[in-house]
């Protein structure tokens, strides 16, 4: 495997082109989701929680696909080549859809293949700096700078969506899609991956066989799979929340479209500084008991972003909600680049990101239903609970295990 001394003090050129693919496809991406598809479906087709539901449902399961069979790919050709043929492709999809008119089927079309294309993309960019950096710190540094830029333009994508949407149609995020990831392909160029694995045939897998091998290295080592296992049952609330989000906006809190643009944004600009916050933090505090506590955060921030039909609180409760993300997020990618083997880390990356994109399914299934008999904000609470619960337990017996250990 070769190597590289990392610059603690200036980023690569491909590092700074992986952040850049990375700031463009959240700005984009977000736009897209919050008011492309779920604002589109909730205001312009004045759609039921079903609605809402089954076009968050069929993103969310594409993006699972794109997930699970996106490993194999990037470890048969590399995360660069990947990158690139995915950008390109989501640019002329992107364009396409913006073009169209407006429909339920339209909109179900756009989930499936911006979900699809999600997938791929977010594996990839997650397993990159795995190709980039051979060491902890300097993986830590890029993550954290990663999630610390990304989520900057997670928070100007809502902003500058909800502008284009109050001036123009609701079709124009989508065309600036288009141009954000048209712009990731050209930076995708350049960004050449400096590890490789030492045996290169181990990478060259079929996608089927590829998908068995993700599951069984990342549930065979135990940190893996309690990473693995923790993020699915912490993720898989967040299903109610997909499905009912927009509805507790437009229902619970009374506030316009532009407000799903607006309270995302603050997620973001927190979750950035969680983010930098993580990257000044001693290499030995990257660990999983700062991965499940950040859980736990997410959880209790969710049940005061959910508790009241006050919209100061829901602000305080996403800043909250954001601190953590900052943290949790990151931490994730961190810890699978340092347990997993490069020749295997798309297929285990991609194993992981599905496991974590695939928890909701069932809750988004689950909640509209639940929601017509106890009501939108008590499901979302509830579902707030559940993943406090989940972080909360795995928080404490991971605290006993180091505590064991050191005796």
């Amino acid at each position: 495997m070769g190597r590289r001394t990392h610059d603690e003090n200036r980023l690569s050129a491909a590092e700074r082109r992986l952040i850049g693919i990375e700031c463009l496809q959240w700005c984009a991406n977000n736009a897209v989701y919050f008011l492309g598809l779920i604002g589109a479906a909730t205001y312009d087709l004045a759609g039921t929680a079903f609605l809402v539901a089954a076009i968050t449902l069929v993103r969310n399961l594409a993006t699972s696909i794109g997930n699970f069979a996106s490993g194999s790919v990037i470890d048969a050709i590399g995360p660069r080549k990947t990158t690139i043929i995915v950008c390109a492709l989501t640019a002329v999809v992107s364009l396409a859809i913006g073009l169209a008119p407006i429909t339920e089927i339209s909109l179900m079309i756009a989930a499936f293949a911006l979900g699809l294309s999600g997938g791929f993309l977010n594996t990839s960019t997650h397993a990159y700096p795995g190709y980039l950096v051979a060491t902890l710190t300097g993986r830590q540094r890029l993550n954290g700078l990663m999630v610390l830029y990304s989520n900057i333009a997670f928070t100007l994508g809502p902003i500058f969506g909800g502008a284009l949407v109050s001036t123009f149609s609701t079709q124009s995020v989508y065309l600036f899609m288009a141009v954000a990831m048209a712009a990731a392909t050209v930076l995708a160029f350049g960004c050449h991956e400096e590890l490789r694995p030492e045996h290169e045939e181990e990478a060259k897998t079929g996608v089927l066989s590829g998908m068995v091998d993700g599951a069984r290295m990342t549930l065979r080592d135990h940190d893996l799979r309690l990473i693995f296992i923790s993020g699915f049952l912490g993720f898989f609330a967040f299903g109610a929340f997909d499905s009912l989000e927009s509805l507790f906006y437009r229902d619970v809190l009374e506030v316009d479209v532009m407000w799903l643009g607006w309270l995302s944004s603050v997620v973001g600009f927190t979750a950035s500084i969680g983010a930098w916050l993580l990257t000044k933090l001693p290499d030995r505090m990257a660990n999983l008991t700062l991965l499940l506590g950040s859980l736990l955060g997410v959880g209790v921030a969710s049940m005061i972003y959910v508790g009241t039909d006050i919209l100061a609180i829901a602000i305080v409760g996403q800043a909250l909600n954001g601190l953590a993300w900052g943290f949790l997020e990151p931490l994730q990618m961190i810890l699978v680049q340092e347990k997993a083997p490069i020749a295997y880390l798309g297929r285990i990356m991609g194993f992981v990101r599905f496991g974590l994109m695939s928890a909701g399914v069932l809750p988004l299934l689950a909640a509209p239903v639940l929601a017509e008999v106890f009501g939108v904000q008590a499901v979302l609470f509830t579902a707030s609970c559940g993943i406090a619960l989940v972080g909360a337990v795995f928080f404490f017996t991971q605290l006993r295990r180091v505590s064991r250990s050191r005796r």
